[in-house]
């Protein structure tokens, strides 16, 4: 493992094991971690927009070293949470 690169949190059964949440960027050149001997890196920040775009049942689409797309949404159990009276994403 290399310093300041760990795994926060391993992937639960039955969720999506193509995304893991970590505590810092690292070289995926030099790491394998966490999913193996990877190419590149890219990092991608969301801003307030972009969440709640995502609360309001929207998709973001990344583009990927100008190469692919990805598109992320929001867990549609988390997203109906949200929506109740009284949670935090309400407006």
């Amino acid at each position: 493992m290399i310093e300041g690169f760990k795994l926060y949190k391993e992937t639960p059964m039955g969720s999506d094991s193509r995304i893991a949440i970590v505590d810092a960027i690292c070289d995926v050149e030099q790491s394998e971690q966490p999913f193996g001997k990877r190419w590149r890196q890219e990092e991608v920040v969301l801003n307030a927009e972009h969440l709640a775009a995502l609360q309001e049942g929207k998709l973001l689409a990344l583009d990927v070293q100008g190469e692919y797309v990805v598109f992320v949404k929001l867990d549609t159990a988390v997203a109906a949470t949200l929506k109740e009276p009284g949670q935090a994403g309400e407006r």
